[in-house]
């Protein structure tokens, strides 16, 4: 298993080497327009005037409008504060795209973290691996992501600060990331990456990236992982029964990005319990907390969640990151 996907499901931010069996784009900046340009309708092309003042108002580039490209590209050679990014792979299950011309994307997935996410990840995962290219200063606010996260830097300088996820939410077994307050509660850690250095920024992790300005940045970022949303597991769970609904409590039907609730199947994973031992104690303990149902019982509960997790460890249940995805075709009952 390769050193960088021995970072997946850990806590601490860290930077890494790159491999150096996989040479850079011998021209990161030309390679990145030539992509954008290729995808211009897909791509999401920005400015924002006042770098120094993270609230400024941002400027997006028309897509439809072919002279973007050209706008952007010499906001890019001209070091103004433009950013753009622009989706290279996006699987889920096993199911999804790759973008033309993203050939260099795929074979560092392939060699460097394929492996280790299936083996960390029995359910199946998420991946979306994206490009950007910004220059000026340009600013990218603090938030967080749903997925692991590295950070492969090939061209220019890149200032990145990140919150360490604070023990309390590394605790909590059903758990969303809306409070961004409490998640920069941590001592920040600042990292100046240098092209060939790969940046693991943990999931749910607060993190702000600054483009420092001698020179275009361009990076690809690839986030992975199986946060398994609550409202999906109780689609699936419904499936199950003949009779009777499993619901969350109202606050957490919620479904954007930040207010979603989820759970994540890898951290209770354990190589010496078999998928036939059931779902593990702390897992079912948490989701018995909060599923709620006016037809089906405590005992009933217990008993279609450790089948589910029977079936999902054979199966592959993961369904992606949002419930609107299409769910995978499950048993309809137990």
């Amino acid at each position: 298993m390769s050193e960088l996907s021995d970072c997946l499901q850990t806590a601490v931010p860290k930077v890494c080497d790159f491999p150096g069996d996989i040479p850079f784009p011998s021209d990161p900046v030309a390679w990145a327009l030539q992509l954008f340009g290729a995808s211009l309708l897909e791509a999401d092309m920005q400015s924002r005037p006042d770098s120094a003042n993270r609230d400024s108002e941002i400027i997006y580039f028309e897509q439809k409008d072919p002279a973007s490209l050209e706008r952007f590209r010499q906001g890019i050679e001209n070091a103004e504060p433009v950013h753009g990014s622009l989706a290279l792979i996006d699987i889920c299950a096993g199911d999804g795209t790759v973008r033309d011309d993203a050939d260099w994307a795929w074979q560092v997935f392939n060699t460097q973290f394929s492996a280790g996410l299936i083996a960390r990840h029995l359910m199946g995962s998420y991946l979306r691996a994206t490009l950007w290219t910004s220059s000026g200063e340009h600013r990218y606010a603090a938030h967080c992501d749903l997925f692991d996260g590295f950070l492969l830097h090939i061209s220019g300088r890149k200032r990145v600060r990140v919150w360490p996820v604070p023990k309390k939410y590394r605790q909590k077994i059903v758990f969303n990331h809306s409070d961004f307050a409490g998640r920069m509660s941590s001592t920040p850690v600042d990292f100046d990456l240098q092209p060939g250095q790969v940046l693991f920024i943990p999931s749910g992790a607060m993190h702000e990236v600054v483009a420092d300005n001698e020179q275009p940045a361009v990076s690809v970022s690839f986030h992975m992982g199986s946060p398994f949303p609550m409202l999906t597991l109780c689609a699936q769970l419904n499936r199950f029964l003949q009779g009777g609904e499993i619901t969350v409590p109202p606050h957490m039907k919620k479904i954007d990005k930040f207010n979603m609730y989820f759970f994540e199947p890898a951290h209770f994973f354990d190589k010496a319990r078999g998928p036939d031992d059931g779902m593990p104690g702390a897992l079912l303990a948490g989701l018995m907390k909060v599923l709620r149902s006016k037809q089906v019982d405590a005992k009933t509960m217990r008993r279609v969640l450790s089948n589910w997790w029977r079936l999902a460890l054979r199966q592959q249940m993961y369904a992606g990151p949002y419930p609107e995805r299409t769910l995978s075709s499950v048993a309809r009952s137990v």
